[in-house]
């Protein structure tokens, strides 16, 4: 599977410029594990919370995939 990080830059997304992008598995890992690091927004809303568990499930896979 392919993961890959790609940084924008800009005043509103759609003006916004693609200034880096990689696949180097380590960045990509550690910049994973740094959101999983962030503390989650609570929510009584259950269709926020079911995205909020896939959000943090996928970015597990992503960082354990070098492991």
């Amino acid at each position: 599977m392919t993961t890959f990080l790609a940084l924008y830059h800009g005043d509103t997304v759609n003006a916004s410029e693609l200034i880096a992008i990689t696949a180097d598995r380590r960045i990509v890992e550690d910049f994973a594990a740094r959101l999983l690091g962030e503390p989650s927004e609570p929510s009584e809303d259950p269709v926020v919370v079911r995205i909020e568990e896939s959000r943090r499930k996928a970015l597990e896979v992503v960082r354990d995939e070098g492991a």
